[in-house]
């Protein structure tokens, strides 16, 4: 009776676990005030595509995507599409491998279809319009301040890509490995390339986008789109929650709606009404 106990004790946990975070999820969602809009559409992959409203205003303009991971398919496709620069902000490791491969195979038809996992193959990517002036690297991580140096915690499990700079993934942990990176602003950004308007950001970091989008706002800086994925949300404690609602509560107070979109949880659109 006791090996049994011990052998399905495990998984009734794991159930009980996840029927709270369901059970949570849900309860947030419906809390959530959405807006619905014509005119939006998703590009990219099943694993790195985002929804976003189809806009005139991103043709020929900066695009700020922080977050690249091993799936640059929504970057590509805005380049394709709309024949504006997108500014990738990663400094992970892989990462930027991942973009130098792009760049040695720019001008390359694609050979294949996206896989599902979040790791692609350059070969998937249209490449025929891709080329360094359109697709920018920066190796930093994007934050709420400038030349400053921050551990980059690692993920928990190995194969996974996404650091945090603030280490949600291991329950906040300040004892994890990590690597030292070095930061820069939406601010920074927008300077160096002189952008007078910013249309869109995506921000995929895990965590750190609550002091991201503080530190715009704070600066005045109100993007037309913001794309962002609150990966606090996927593990709903209450700091995630916390700081999840606290940011919610001042870009609605900015004038921006949130708009319901077919993307999974927790990727939110908000749009400048």
């Amino acid at each position: 009776m006791r090996k049994l106990i011990k052998k399905i004790l495990p998984s009734i946990l794991v159930n009980f676990l996840r029927y709270i975070v369901n059970y949570n999820l849900r309860k947030l969602i419906n809390e959530l005030k959405f807006s619905n809009k014509q005119g939006i559409v998703f590009l990219g992959s099943e694993y790195g595509g985002w929804s976003f409203l189809d806009n005139e205003n991103i043709t020929d303009t900066y695009i700020i995507s922080a977050g690249l991971g091993e799936d640059a398919s929504f970057d590509v496709e805005l380049v394709n599409k709309y024949n504006c620069k997108v500014i990738i902000v990663d400094p992970t490791p892989r990462a930027i491998e991942h973009f130098k491969k792009i760049i040695m195979k720019a001008g390359s038809p694609k050979l294949e279809n996206y896989n599902k996992n979040g790791k692609q193959n350059v070969d998937s990517y249209n490449l025929k319009k891709i080329n360094k002036e359109n697709l920018i690297l920066i190796e930093k991580a994007l934050y709420n301040d400038d030349n400053k140096q921050l551990k980059f915690y690692s993920p928990p499990n190995k194969d996974h890509v996404s650091h945090s700079i603030n280490n949600w993934q291991n329950d906040y942990s300040k004892n994890t490995d990590f690597i030292l990176v070095n930061t820069i602003s939406i601010g920074k950004i927008i300077d160096k390339f002189n952008i007078k308007n910013l249309e869109m950001i995506k921000l995929d970091i895990e965590g750190a986008e609550i002091e991201v989008l503080q530190n715009m706002i704070g600066n005045n800086i109100y993007p037309n789109q913001i794309l962002v994925e609150f990966d606090e949300l996927n593990k709903l404690n209450k700091v995630g929650i916390k700081r999840f609602w606290a940011i919610h509560k001042i870009l609605i107070s900015k004038n921006y709606e949130l708009i319901k979109t077919q993307s999974k949880f927790p990727d939110f659109l908000f749009l400048k009404k």
